[in-house]
């Protein structure tokens, strides 16, 4: 068990974790609970050896319960930006970001795609499933104490992000998840997976059904004008439930943004890839190969909030844009 964390990448990396520092833990916009599970086992493992740590992530977290959870473990940054602290990048490569170039220490993460060029004195990057497996690995091999909410956390996101163990999963990913099990507070488990759903969920679960288009496996709804555009990551997981679909998009407008949300359940799609060819000219897009999500600034065209009239043709407007080239680009790939 456990064999990719090596004595020489042992020795380099408690090198740097010195008792006195801080630590500046960076995770990825928008993150899931794979990025933050993974973020607050580095920030325990910095606790282990007396250094003061703090998680900061961009964007907006999906699970409202997680975020209880979480508490105070976890801050909300407008931008990621250079600290003068012990910088760790978990979950998220320095290849990422757009704008100010950030040096981090420590980058730890799992992915598929190009690391070439990523300068930093540790590096841990393998093509595991979930960035967790690789943390648990670190905090059994540092002998660092594991308390009930982080081994939860972890054992969550390995859960969520390999759907229990039936897809996308690798050996060290079960490895992990049977390590990490005995841990596990249960009812706090239970309310990470089964966290209650509001009224506004259901209220744009009934527009996104009203409004979908099918072509085969793939799905395209919109669930108009919203207050909360956090529901819809949900309201697409929900869309993945109707019989022969595979992959869905959905999108939301708010007074200042258009909200794209996709998730595919198709291991030969990259989602990622598959919103960069349909939107990358319109803004960046975050997530991983089985989901990813954009933000589009909606510019003058959000002067039309007030007129109901002219909202209704930008959403109409909006709606064949959208649909259009996400289709395109499914043909493409």
């Amino acid at each position: 068990m456990f064999k990719s964390f090596t004595f020489w990448k042992l020795w380099v990396f408690k090198k740097l974790l010195s008792p006195g520092r801080r630590l500046t833990i960076y995770t990825r916009k928008n993150p899931d609970s794979d990025s933050l599970a993974s973020s607050l086992a580095l920030k325990r493992i910095a606790e282990h050896y007396n250094m003061e740590a703090d998680i900061f992530y961009t964007g907006s977290i999906q699970n409202k319960t997680l975020i209880n959870i979480l508490g105070e473990d976890v801050v909300k940054v407008p931008v990621i930006s250079q600290s003068q602290n012990l910088t760790a990048f978990v979950d998220l490569l320095p290849t990422e970001l757009t704008g100010e170039k950030i040096a981090p220490a420590i980058v730890i993460g799992h992915t598929l795609g190009n690391t070439a060029g990523i300068r930093c004195t540790y590096r841990d990057i393998r093509t595991t499933e979930t960035t967790s497996s690789i943390m648990i690995e670190y905090l059994k091999k540092l002998d660092v104490a594991i308390d009930k909410k982080l081994a939860t956390i972890l054992l969550y996101a390995i859960r969520d992000r390999t759907k229990t163990l039936t897809t996308n999963f690798t050996l060290a990913d079960i490895e992990a998840y049977w390590f990490i099990h005995k841990y596990v507070d249960m009812e706090l488990l239970l309310s990470l997976e089964h966290p209650s759903v509001r009224f506004e969920t259901f209220a744009d679960l009934s527009r996104a059904i009203d409004n979908k288009i099918i072509k085969g496996a793939y799905l395209f709804t919109s669930v108009g004008y919203v207050k909360d555009p956090g529901t819809i990551p949900k309201v697409c997981k929900y869309m993945l439930d109707i019989e022969g679909v595979s992959t869905a998009l959905v999108f939301a407008v708010d007074v200042t943004k258009i909200h794209i949300y996709a998730e595919s359940e198709n291991m030969e799609l990259n989602m990622k890839n598959i919103l960069r060819k349909a939107f990358e000219d319109w803004g960046e897009v975050t997530g991983e190969p089985s989901h990813a999500s954009i933000s589009i600034p909606l510019g003058v065209f959000g002067i039309v909030a007030e007129d109901e009239k002219a909202k209704n043709l930008l959403l109409e407007s909006i709606t064949d844009s959208v649909s259009s080239r996400y289709f395109y680009a499914l043909e493409a790939e």
